[in-house]
C-alpha cells in the first residue's frame, strides 16, 4: 500500500499561532501523512521538550481525523545560528537521502517549505530545483495572505487552547496548501544532456542518463530511447519490441529480410563516419562489401556466386564446385594461382570487372574494393590514429566520398530505393527530441 512521508523544519508559528494551523499542521491535515519527521533546532527542542506542543497537536488533528500519524523528531540540540544556509543544505540532503532508503518505488515524500528560517527554507528550495531526490515541495500561504507580523507569546503554551480556537478546525476552512512547481534544475540539465546525445547518435550514453530520470520521461520517450539504441547496434528483438507502434518513422526489422538488414547496417557505417569513428568504419566495409558485390554479380551479370561456396552462410569456396570453371579463372585475375577459402570482395571485384556490362557501376564497384584493399587491414591489425586526412592520404578518397560509393551501390542493387531514406536516423531523433519536449 502506498504511504506518503513528510519532512518539516519546524519554525515559530507551528504547530498553531493566531488562531490557525501552522504550516506542518495544515500540510498534516490536508495530505495525511503516514510518516512524519520533523526537525527542530534547539530553541524548537527546548519548546518540544517542554510541552510536547508539535507531537501532542499532531495527535490531535490524528483523532479528528481518524488517521494515525507515526511521528519521529530530528534533534540537532547543536543548531544555533540557524542562518547557515550550507549548513542545513548538508544535513537535510542527508537526512532526505537516509528517507528515500526507507520509503519504498510507489510511496512519495512531501517537504513542508513554508516553516523554519530563510536559511532552512532557502536549502530545501535548492533541493528541489536540483531535484537529486524525488520529493513533492508544499507551501502554504498565511491566513492573511502576507507576512505574519504580529508577535505572539511562544514560551508559555496551551496546547489544549489553540487547538480549541483553531479556526482551521472549521468545516468552511481554506486549504492553503501550494505544491511548488519549481524550475527542476538537474532534471532540464539531464534532459538537454540526453538530447545532446541523440544528436551526436550516441543513443546509449542518453539510454543510461535516461534511466537516472525514467520518472520523469514519458513512457513513449523510454520507448524511444530504448528503440534507438537497440537499433544502433543492430539488436532486431530488442528494437521490435521497444518500438512504438504505428509511430509514421519506423518499422520492425526481421533477420530473414535481407535488403532491410542491409540497409540499416549501411545506415550504422554511416553513423560511424558522423561519429567520427573512422578506423571502426573501415573495418565494417567488408562484410558489407561483399553481400553488395554478390548482389551486383546476381542482378547484373546474372551469376549466382553462392553456388561455389561450401556454405551460403560462411562464405567459403568450394575447390570442386570451381574447378575447371570460367568463375574460378575469372576469380583468380592476374594471380599466378587462387586462394581458397573465405570469400573476399578482391575475388568478386575480378567478375565483376570482367562480366557486368554497366561499366559506371562496375567503376564504383572497384573504387570501393580498393579502398577496403588499401586501409582496412592497416585499419584492422595495427595501432593507428584514423582521421579524414590519413584515409586521404592512403586511398585518394575521403571517407565522405567512401559512404558515398556504397550509398551508391545499394540504391544500385535496390537495398534503398529512395535517397531520403539515409536520412532515417536524422528523423527518427526529430521524434525523439518531440517526444522528450512534450
Amino acid at each position: 500500500m502506498r504511504r506518503t512521508y513528510l519532512f518539516s523544519p519546524i519554525g515559530n508559528t507551528d504547530p498553531i499561532k493566531y488562531f490557525y494551523d501552522g504550516s506542518m499542521l495544515h500540510i498534516c491535515r490536508h495530505y495525511k501523512p503516514d510518516v512524519v519527521y520533523l526537525y527542530l533546532s534547539k530553541e524548537m527542542m527546548e519548546y518540544h521538550k517542554a510541552d510536547n506542543r508539535y507531537v501532542r497537536s499532531i495527535e490531535l488533528l490524528g483523532e479528528k481525523l481518524s488517521h494515525t500519524f507515526e511521528v519521529h523528531i530530528i534533534e540537532n540540540s547543536q543548531m544555533v545560528n540557524v542562518q547557515q544556509y550550507d549548513v542545513f543544505y548538508k544535513e537535510f540532503r542527508s537526512i532526505i537521502s537516509d528517507i528515500e532508503k526507507e520509503k519504498k518505488e510507489d510511496d512519495r515524500l512531501l517537504v513542508n517549505m513554508a516553516s523554519g528560517t530563510p536559511a532552512m527554507k532557502s536549502a530545501l528550495l535548492i533541493m528541489a530545483t536540483l531535484a537529486e531526490y524525488r520529493f513533492l515541495p508544499i507551501q502554504v500561504s498565511t491566513p492573511q495572505k502576507k507576512s505574519n507580523l504580529e508577535h505572539e507569546e511562544r514560551q508559555q503554551y496551551d496546547i489544549g487552547t489553540n487547538w480549541e480556537l483553531d479556526q482551521d478546525n472549521t468545516e468552511e476552512a481554506e486549504n492553503r496548501c501550494q505544491e511548488v512547481k519549481c524550475m527542476n534544475l538537474m532534471r532540464l540539465l539531464k534532459l538537454d544532456i540526453i538530447k545532446k546525445h541523440v544528436l551526436s547518435y550516441n543513443y546509449k550514453a542518453a539510454l543510461e542518463v535516461a534511466k537516472d530520470m525514467k520518472q520523469d520521461l514519458s513512457a513513449l520517450a523510454c520507448k524511444w530511447l530504448e528503440t534507438a539504441e537497440a537499433r544502433s547496434v543492430l539488436d532486431w528483438k530488442r528494437m521490435n519490441n521497444a518500438l512504438p507502434e504505428a509511430n509514421g518513422v519506423l518499422k520492425t526489422v526481421h533477420e530473414d529480410d535481407e535488403k532491410k538488414v542491409l540497409f540499416e547496417y549501411t545506415l550504422i557505417l554511416d553513423l560511424k563516419v558522423k561519429r567520427g569513428e573512422y578506423a571502426d568504419f573501415l573495418r565494417a566495409i567488408t562484410p558489407l562489401g561483399v553481400d553488395l558485390l554478390e548482389m551486383v554479380l546476381a542482378e547484373f551479370c546474372d551469376i549466382d556466386i553462392t553456388k561455389y561456396y561450401k556454405r551460403k552462410a560462411f562464405r567459403e569456396w568450394d575447390e570442386k564446385k570451381l574447378s575447371g570453371t570460367e568463375i574460378l579463372t575469372l576469380a583468380q585475375g592476374r594471380y599466378s594461382y587462387f586462394r581458397y577459402g573465405p570469400v573476399y570482395s578482391g575475388a568478386l571485384n575480378n567478375i565483376i570487372q570482367a562480366k557486368c556490362e554497366d561499366k559506371l557501376l562496375a567503376q564504383r564497384v572497384n573504387e570501393l574494393v580498393e579502398v577496403e584493399h588499401k586501409v582496412r587491414n592497416i585499419a584492422a591489425h595495427n595501432i593507428v590514429s584514423v582521421t579524414q586526412e590519413w584515409v586521404k592520404k592512403r586511398t585518394g578518397k575521403t571517407v565522405d566520398e567512401t559512404i558515398w560509393l556504397i550509398k551508391y551501390i545499394c540504391e544500385r542493387v535496390k537495398i534503398n530505393t529512395r535517397k531520403e531514406n539515409w536520412a532515417s536516423y536524422d528523423l527518427m531523433n526529430e521524434q525523439i527530441l518531440r517526444v522528450l519536449e512534450a
